[in-house]
């Protein structure tokens, strides 16, 4: 018995692991074990009906054995199971209530409404809502002829009913109860097993958000506290920097003997490499949690390529290379809306990683206008080198986090593997890509374009917009600076920059010092460090915000800061401060927010 039980186990299984979805499983194998049961079911009354003689019912009885039969094997060997639903219902329709009116009762008995119901289950748990309409209304037609027409002789064929034997009866009745009861049974175990199913995985669906909620608020205070390591790092890297960095800029500025500028010139060289790091760090932790925006400043282009080329002159000149510049005519004239900062760092990194790779030879920049319509314009800009090159497996890597193009590299030339992308993210903030083409040994070319809103004009021709003058230009001499720090370094640093445009500020070592110079004094502008002893820079701030003279309580105040991200920026704008410098800065980053100031006054 158990082997006959496996065996229609494993036939059935067969048969349902066809399907996918768990409902048209459950189809399969209520139809299959309907099928088995009406063979079994017809083959007892072709018996039955042979001894009692009655040759219509033997014919109905043969007629639901031989299709029976022959369902079970299409739907096992064709897979047909949905056109064999059909033709079961179609025979259950001809054969019950319809054959029972017209034949083999002449009206409706209790066998008939089985049909009737048995049909109209079936069409609805076998083929849907639509065909469970159709089979039910055709089946239940019967009963509404037979009620309408009382005359019992229309409609039907010239054939007398077959005589009731009552035990073969009751037989069909059972089994059609049984049938009926099984459908239903049948279906609904399996929609309430499908159905806890769904529950089951709603809750462990449930259970899985609320440790994905539970990781993703370790990764936060992982970021955050990553953020925190960061921002004491940079400070606590940026403060010896700003005072190594600051005065020796100072001691270059002071015609040092040409041992000693050499010197000095490998030691800048060295802590602005150390401060690249820093920031490049600092900068893709900060692309990377996607929390940067773009400026949109009015700037000449011309002018800002041609710093970049300037500042990175040096650095090839040390290695006897090339570095060319080729800018469209066109450029020299417009005046355009755009991030020159973030420009100024995608630029920046790919020219110095030009330099770093290449020995001999060349590094060539180029800038020309690829499109442009009366409100933009589209800029190619191209960086070439003949230096070492890129294998072509490795190309795409280069752009990855943290990743260089083989371990040698880091060994020979150093750096983060940060450069490249930080560029992809800056240039993602464009809507813009860039392209690579490289040959080992050979060099390597960088292309990328970015679209700039063009500056308008009135009808004068002027400028709508003001771009800033060069800072050799200022007179900074009249200007009253209040230097709010108390490291005695940063101190002497931000004084000899100050000294090089003749400023001579006064200094405070703490922000109740601050408060008390500013009643006494009238002054320009204040540059405010926000970390100080007694009183910080933010709180000072505030207070000179508070104060009752309208001048004093609006002066520009500049913070001074060796921790940058958006919240310590944040921070400074809400509190009331003006601007702010990061340390370690150059004299260039200072006095253009000077400038901003003498421009204002």
């Amino acid at each position: 018995m158990r082997l006959l039980a496996n065996s229609v186990h494993t036939f059935v299984k067969t048969m349902t692991e066809r399907e996918t979805d768990p409902i048209n499983q459950a189809r399969v194998r209520m139809l299959f074990y309907i099928l088995v049961a009406y063979a079994i079911f017809g083959l007892t009354l072709i018996f039955a009906y042979s001894y009692n003689f009655q040759l219509l019912k033997l014919i109905r009885a043969s007629t639901i054995f031989f299709f029976a039969s022959l369902f079970i094997a299409f739907i096992y060997y064709a897979n047909v199971w949905r056109g064999v639903a059909h033709a079961v219902l179609i025979l259950m329709t001809l054969l019950g209530g319809w054959g029972n009116l017209l034949i083999f009762v002449h009206g409706i008995n209790a066998a008939t409404l089985q049909y009737i119901w048995m049909a109209s289950a079936l069409g609805f748990y076998m083929k849907g809502p639509k065909w469970g309409w159709f089979y039910s209304t055709i089946n239940i037609l019967p009963v509404f002829i037979d009620v309408a027409f009382t005359d019992r002789t229309y409609f039907r064929l010239d054939v007398d009913p077959e005589v009731v034997v009552r035990p073969v009866y009751i037989y069909v009745l059972t089994f059609d109860f049984f049938i009926i009861t099984f459908l239903h049974y049948f279906f609904f175990k399996t929609y309430s097993k499908n159905f806890l199913t769904l529950t089951q995985t709603k809750n462990d669906l449930n259970q899985t958000n609320r440790k994905l909620n539970e990781i993703i608020y370790d990764v936060k205070k992982l970021s955050n506290a990553r953020m925190d390591f960061l921002s004491t790092m940079s400070h606590e890297l940026r403060t010896p920097l700003n005072g190594v960095i600051g005065l020796t800029e100072v001691l270059l500025k002071q015609n040092p003997r040409k041992d000693q500028e050499e010197t000095l010139s490998i030691l800048r060289f060295s802590a602005e490499n150390l401060l690249a790091l820093v920031n490049d760090i600092l900068d893709f932790n900060k692309l990377e949690s996607s929390k940067v925006e773009l400026e949109n400043t009015l700037f000449n282009l011309d002018n800002l390529i041609r710093n970049i080329h300037a500042s990175m002159l040096i650095k090839s000149e040390v290695k006897g290379l090339e570095l060319n510049l080729f800018i469209d005519e066109d450029i020299e004239k417009r005046s355009m809306y755009g991030d020159p900062t973030r420009l100024t760092q995608v630029l920046v990194n790919l020219i110095d990683n030009a330099i770093k790779f290449t020995e001999k030879g060349f590094v060539n920049i180029s800038c020309a206008i690829a499109e442009r319509d009366n409100q933009r314009i589209r800029i190619d800009f191209v960086i070439e080198d003949s230096g070492i090159g890129i294998e072509e497996n490795n190309q795409e890597k280069v752009f990855d986090s943290f990743i260089q193009a083989s371990p040698s590299i880091n060994r020979n030339y150093g750096g983060t593997g940060l450069g490249l992308s930080i560029v992809k993210r800056v240039l993602a903030l464009h809507q813009s890509g860039i392209s690579l083409k490289s040959l080992p040994g050979k060099g390597t070319r960088i292309s990328f374009d970015i679209w700039f809103e063009l500056a308008r004009q009135n009808f004068e021709g002027n400028l709508i917009g003001r771009e800033e003058k060069p800072i050799s230009d200022i007179d900074f001499s009249d200007l009253k600076v209040l230097v709010a720090e108390d490291n005695l370094v940063n101190v002497y640093v931000l004084q000899q920059t100050l000294l090089q445009k003749d400023i001579r500020p006064d200094v405070a070592e703490n922000g109740k010092k601050v408060v008390e110079l500013l009643l006494e004094k009238d002054y320009d502008v204040i540059l405010m460090d926000l970390h100080m002893p007694e009183m910080d820079g933010e709180e000072a701030t505030k207070i000179i915000r508070s104060l009752n003279d309208g001048r004093k309580a609006n002066i520009p105040i500049i913070a001074l800061t060796a921790v940058v991200n958006d919240l310590i920026i944040e921070n400074v704008i809400r509190n009331g401060m003006t601007d702010y410098v990061a340390k370690p800065f150059r004299p260039d980053d200072l006095f253009g927010k000077l400038q901003k100031v003498v421009t204002n006054r």
